[in-house]
């Protein structure tokens, strides 16, 4: 069951004050609307009508299977917060769920008439956004299996690894043919066709490529130049990207975002001549950042540096920060949004703007991932609304604010001592001083490493448990005071942790299911309980072909006792040692539809470092997992277990013994 909650926009702040660059004269575009005329891009900027063009957008998912209400709401909401661009999908390869589609088999795709298909609702979806002043990127596969993608490809040619989609003549013959198909088919309800369209701003070869197979990047990299050269043969008067995330291939790096781990080369990819821009998407929550602001802020800084260097536009394209997780997604936003503006990125783009959804039980689109936004007055809109405007040239008055990055509002501290954290994001001026409030004291903040941050070591005990008020006051350079309030509960800290489910596997798989895969497979069967080494165990039967750093199986549970007390769950994962010698497991979990990962590199370890036990004369490589939950306050029963090879090769039974539910102790 899905509540929409809206968030308060908070107490009024002092003195807003109007953001100054260099970049904030640029003069406010004219409407285009409906939108007539083609974006274009010279050297580093994109133009419109001859001025530089800056832009809010967003990006929706659905707009090509929903009804007539879900989509217009969409754009509706988009038009009113000033987004002047949405990014959505140009692909529905088989049959999805939905029952809509385009290509429902390899080189067959569904006719142009008005039946209601996957085609239609994208006919209907870029006539009323040209109606409406919107333009639109055009997305023409997946990386990921949502929807079809290159593993639909691949799937229908007979091959077995992610990769091949590059690399098989026949598939990427495959890809131009339907690229060629969407581009020239004639809109039913403009007449127009697709690659005549000036709504249509840009056509994008892909979502989130990555080469994992090639690590130098120049798979990749070939790819994009042929069908970028080739779709500039279709569509002469659109912009083209490729649509990566932005990994860099930087020799000497550790970060495998910088290292051409996932064979994705920005640098050489936006430099390729039919690649008009090229774009971020940043998703720190699920890459393991845990700096999220911080790291993600110098990742937009990279890629615009990277992008002058090319004399080519960048756009923040996707991002998100899960509203599931312990962040102040207002002010990493608001950051985020600064950075890209002031750094001189043409665009941000938020992940996800969703609506209203006749179809759902509440009448809303489910926020199944956290990452959901809605024009619903709330402060998180506002802040986006804001630069929305202030990337289309408008004058528009941002102001102070005294964010919290520690602790967020209404969560959960347990930790006996903590840092509180408090960042003032401020247009104009400067901090003088910075004080917190909370357990009837006040307590100076200091910003000791010149970051912004301004923090303080607490003690929960001389606080007080329970609920408490946390007040920071900022003195600005001008004498003027900016103020914000929060509410956090302060716990006991944890003494020990007492099990409240235990699964011993006597009376079969106690709801244990298989799930999803990524480069990886699935043997049948693919779940069951077993007594093969001397004890009931839960066995995974799985293929892991040992080519990729990421394949993954996911095993589900929807209705996992004592969910609500647990705050840890651990157990040990078994693999028969006999021919494994290298690789790396990478075990985690998930909670939700699988969209809130929980200690996703906590638990890799080297096959060679793992434990060896004797199981009735056989060795088994022995993985220990434990896994902190946190709050799972709001979040439903269903709880992933995520099994994870790096460069790992193994064909069999993976054991899942001592599976552990715990609740704190305090």
């Amino acid at each position: 069951m899905i509540t929409l909650c809206t968030r308060s926009p908070g107490p009024m702040l002092a003195l807003p004050l109007l953001l100054t660059t260099t970049l904030a004269a640029l003069p406010a575009l004219a409407a285009d609307k409906p939108v007539s005329s083609f974006v274009k891009q010279e050297g580093g900027q994109l133009t419109l009508n001859g001025k530089p063009f800056r832009f809010g957008g967003t990006n929706n998912y659905y707009m090509h299977y929903k009804s007539n209400e879900a989509i217009d709401d969409v754009l509706d909401n988009a038009a009113a917060m000033g987004l002047k661009v949405i990014r959505i999908w140009g692909f529905m390869d088989g049959i999805d769920a939905s029952g809509f589609t385009i290509q429902p088999e390899l080189g067959k795709y569904v006719p142009t008439s008005k039946a209601k298909n996957a085609l239609e609702r994208l006919d209907y979806t870029v006539s009323q956004a040209k109606k409406k002043g919107i333009r639109v990127v055009l997305v023409m596969t997946n990386n990921w299996p949502n929807f079809g993608g290159m593993p639909q490809y691949v799937k229908w040619a007979g091959g077995s690894q992610h990769d091949e989609f590059y690399t098989r003549p026949e598939l990427r013959q495959a890809y131009k043919d339907y690229v060629k198909f969407i581009l020239t088919h004639k809109n039913q309800y403009t007449g127009v066709p697709y690659n005549k369209e000036p709504a249509i701003m840009t056509i994008q070869l892909t979502n989130e490529a990555r080469a994992q197979t090639d690590k130098s990047g120049d798979l990749l990299v070939n790819w994009t130049r042929e069908m970028s050269d080739y779709v500039r043969t279709l569509a002469p008067k659109q912009l083209i990207s490729l649509g990566s995330e932005g990994f860099f291939c930087r020799k000497g790096n550790q970060d495998w975002t910088y290292n051409c781990n996932e064979g994705v080369d920005w640098e050489r990819i936006i430099a390729l001549p039919n690649i008009n821009y090229e774009v971020i998407h940043m998703y720190t929550d699920q890459w393991g950042k845990k700096d999220a602001e911080q790291w993600g802020s110098q990742w937009i800084k990279d890629h615009i540096a990277a992008a002058k260097v090319a004399n080519k536009p960048t756009v923040l394209e996707e991002y998100g920060i899960s509203t599931t997780l312990p962040y102040n997604r207002d002010l990493i936003y608001e950051r985020w949004n600064r950075v890209a503006y002031e750094n001189g990125a043409a665009g941000s783009m938020f992940w996800i703007l969703t609506g209203k959804d006749p179809e759902s039980k509440d009448g809303i689109y489910p926020d199944y991932d956290g990452y959901r936004i809605m024009n619903d007055g709330s402060r998180t809109t506002q802040i986006l609304k804001d630069y929305a405007a202030k990337f289309s040239g408008q004058a528009v008055q941002l102001s102070d604010k005294a964010y919290f990055a520690k602790p967020v509002n209404n969560w959960k501290v347990s930790d006996a001592e903590f840092d509180a954290s408090v960042y003032p994001m401020l247009y104009g001026t400067t901090a003088k001083s910075v004080t917190l409030q909370v357990g009837g004291k006040s307590y100076p903040m200091q910003d000791s490493d010149n970051d912004g941050y301004y923090t303080v070591h607490l003690k929960s005990a001389d606080i007080g448990y329970g609920q408490q008020q946390f007040k920071v006051d900022v003195v600005k350079s001008d004498g003027s005071t900016v103020s914000e309030t929060i509410k956090a509960e302060i716990n006991k800290p944890v003494l020990a942790y007492e099990p409240v489910t235990v699964y011993d596997f006597s009376q079969g798989t106690a709801g244990w299911v298989k799930e999803g895969t990524w480069q990886a497979d699935w043997k049948n069967p693919a779940v069951e309980a077993t007594k093969e080494l001397g004890k009931p165990m839960l066995k995974a039967n799985v293929i892991w072909s040992g080519k990729n750093d990421w394949e993954e199986v996911k095993l589900r549970n929807m209705r996992v006792l004592n969910f609500r007390k647990s705050v840890r769950m651990s157990f040990d994962t078994l693999i028969p040692a006999e021919g494994i010698f290298t690789g790396e497991l990478r075990p985690y979990a998930a909670l939700g539809d699988g969209w809130v990962k929980l200690d996703t590199d906590k638990n890799n370890k080297a096959v060679g470092d793992l434990e060896r036990v004797n199981i009735g004369g056989k060795m088994f490589i022995k993985h220990h997992v434990e896994i902190n939950m946190g709050d799972v306050a709001g979040r439903g029963p269903d709880v992933f277990i995520c099994l994870v090879g790096n460069k790992l090769k193994y064909d069999g039974p993976i054991y899942i013994d001592n599976l552990t539910f715990y609740a704190a102790k305090r």
